[in-house]
């Protein structure tokens, strides 16, 4: 009698197996291969475990009962109370009872995890290009804006630039039927006649101020008054009714004696000392104020008052620039070329004060 499973060929150490009722089989299966739990086993009757056939020898018995076949086979008498197992108590599993290793399935976890790796590092990218985008086009939005500022300038300019063109050229040209001039000595020599019609008109060329006569008769007496005199000059009587005219003298004015107070007992008031400023380029462009202000309180002293401002220049440039405001004492100090690093610059700030606007009456 064999003890092994018929199916799986694994060792039968129970009772709880079912045997082939055929002779020429005689073959035992576990429940498992059976697909048979404890239970149904436990409620089968002992005649129909002794009458029960395998599904082999089912699957080997020839189908009866067709009369068109063409080959007659004998039926095989069969007991009425012989029991069959459906198909669908079969386990088709074959092999060792060993668990299944998932192999498969942790190789695509591993896949999936990469291609999730994968999306987050392409969509990080894809995010640090869209901000490098966005902060291009503001820049160059902003200078599209800077540049059209500039050409409604440069058009202002111009206009206003023809437009004094304009002016200088209608002062140069002559009226139509005018006579040759002549200068204002000329004048003043001429001989002495009955005619006062005379008109004076300022003529500026070259910077020069000239007074220029427009003669209407061909004899003509010049009387002029203080208010046909050139501008820049001054008349004075004399005996006769000529008037001579002359340069005004500027008046010289000599420079203020200032007086510089020595008093160094007085608390009541204070006085602050004369400040210089020194300029200082060519230095590092990651050089900051505080690094700067450490240098100079090093050189003059701690207690030292000064300001320091960095220069932020129109253009970029590989260099930083600083200004730098200290007393006349220690002006002198920060002036010495061993007080900087090689390849620094630097000179006195000196204050220009800004051009005041002229009016065209001046």
């Amino acid at each position: 009698m064999p003890n092994n499973c018929g199916a799986c060929g694994a060792a039968l150490t129970d009772s709880n197996n079912m045997e082939c009722s055929n002779e020429k089989c005689k073959k035992r299966y576990d429940l498992e291969c059976l697909e048979i739990s404890t239970g149904t086993f436990g409620s089968y009757t002992h005649a129909f475990k002794k009458n029960w056939i395998c599904p082999e020898c089912v699957c080997s018995k020839p189908k009866v009962g067709n009369s068109e076949t063409p080959i007659r086979v004998n039926a095989i008498k069969t007991d009425i109370n012989t029991y069959t197992t459906p198909m669908s108590f079969v386990s088709a599993q074959r092999g060792s009872k060993a668990n299944f290793t998932p192999t498969v399935y942790s190789n695509d976890s591993a896949v999936l995890k990469e291609l999730r790796e994968f999306r987050s590092d392409m969509v990080a990218r894809m995010d640090s290009q869209a901000q490098a985008i966005t902060f291009l086009l503001n820049q160059f939005y902003q200078t599209k804006t800077e540049l059209d500022n500039v050409v409604q300038i440069m058009k202002v300019l111009e206009e206003k630039i023809d437009a004094q063109q304009t002016n200088d050229i209608s002062r140069d040209i002559p009226h139509h039927n005018t006579p040759p001039t002549s200068t204002f000595a000329e004048i003043v020599n001429q001989p002495k006649t009955t005619s006062k019609n005379i008109h004076v008109e300022k003529v500026n060329k070259g910077g020069a101020t000239k007074s220029a006569v427009l003669r209407e008769n061909a004899s003509y007496i010049p009387n002029l008054t203080r208010a046909d005199a050139p501008i820049g000059i001054e008349e004075e009587d004399n005996e006769s009714d000529w008037k001579t005219v002359q340069n005004k003298k500027k008046i010289y004015k000599p420079p203020k004696n200032v007086k510089i107070g020595t008093n160094t007992a007085l608390k009541g008031i204070q006085a602050t000392e004369r400040k210089k400023h020194l300029h200082v380029w060519r230095l590092h462009p990651e050089t900051t104020i505080e690094a700067i202000t450490e240098h100079v309180k090093s050189v003059c002293g701690p207690d030292s008052t000064l300001k320091i401002d960095k220069i932020k220049h129109k253009t970029e440039r590989d260099y930083s620039s600083f200004i730098i405001g200290v007393s006349e004492s220690n002006f002198d100090m920060l002036n010495q070329a061993e007080v900087w690093p090689k390849n620094a610059e630097f000179d006195e700030w000196v204050w220009f004060r800004k051009p005041t606007k002229r009016t065209n009456n001046e």
